[in-house]
């Protein structure tokens, strides 16, 4: 068995968290013990004094984490930018050594870690890491999260292509918020070899800003077979 997924999108704005939450909400219900972690968020709000990330809220509230936020989120930036750009106009400097840190303290206490990725994996952490760096340390394989919109095939091919290029081992894609995309998931089916895991129609009854999820995870178990992500290939 795998020892976590690292969840990555094709862009930003196509539900990297509602996967990455309903993948380990799947996981719980099948009896183990599963830790969620969102390495580096951006866009985070202040409330009372502290910075807090409405992914983060989201992906805990699904699985009911006790784990502390900075454990979960380690690097939380109020800019809605890129990471690294983040923390220029913030006037600090990433602290990579805390992702690390954390990362080893999660896998050593679940059975199983989802972790999010923010943007796609070209995004720049800092000025020498990106997020597939991140991925490639962990150790972790990809799932890919897609979107049907203007542009989506190329960007789901580039992603895949690129994935590739760095060797990062890719579990397959999820579409997700598919609206009358058949068409869309056949093309991208057509023009690459990698498994497509399963597609999840658009919800209004979830939503990460407001913190609801609705019955995304009942959709997400009667589509998806965890298995899939959580079986490590021999």
């Amino acid at each position: 068995m795998e020892k976590g997924i690292f969840v990555t999108g094709i862009d930003t704005g196509v539900g990297k968290t509602v996967i990455a939450g309903a993948i380990a909400a799947a996981i719980k219900a099948h009896g183990m013990d599963v830790g969620v972690m969102k390495p580096v968020a951006t866009g985070a709000k202040e409330i009372e004094g502290r910075l807090v990330s409405e992914d983060v809220v989201y992906l805990k509230k699904i699985i009911d984490s006790t784990d502390d936020d900075d454990l979960v989120n380690p690097i939380r930036l109020k800019p809605a930018l890129a990471p690294n750009m983040a923390a220029s106009r913030a006037g600090i400097t990433i602290d990579i050594e805390k992702v690390w840190k954390a990362y080893k303290e999660l896998t050593d206490k679940h059975d199983f870690v989802v972790v999010e990725g923010i943007g796609g994996l070209m995004v720049p952490i800092d000025d020498n890491l990106l997020v597939a760096d991140m991925a490639l340390k962990m150790g972790l394989a990809l799932v890919i999260v897609s979107k049907h919109y203007l542009g989506a095939i190329n960007h789901t091919l580039l992603t895949l292509e690129y994935a590739r290029s760095r060797n990062l081992r890719i579990k397959g894609i999820i579409f997700n918020m598919l609206r009358n995309g058949e068409d869309f998931v056949g093309e991208i089916g057509r023009f690459s070899s990698v498994p497509v895991l399963g597609a999840i129609p658009f919800k209004e009854n979830v939503c990460v800003e407001e913190c609801v999820y609705g019955d995304i995870v009942e959709h997400f178990r009667r589509e998806i077979n965890i298995s899939n992500i959580m079986r490590k290939e021999t």
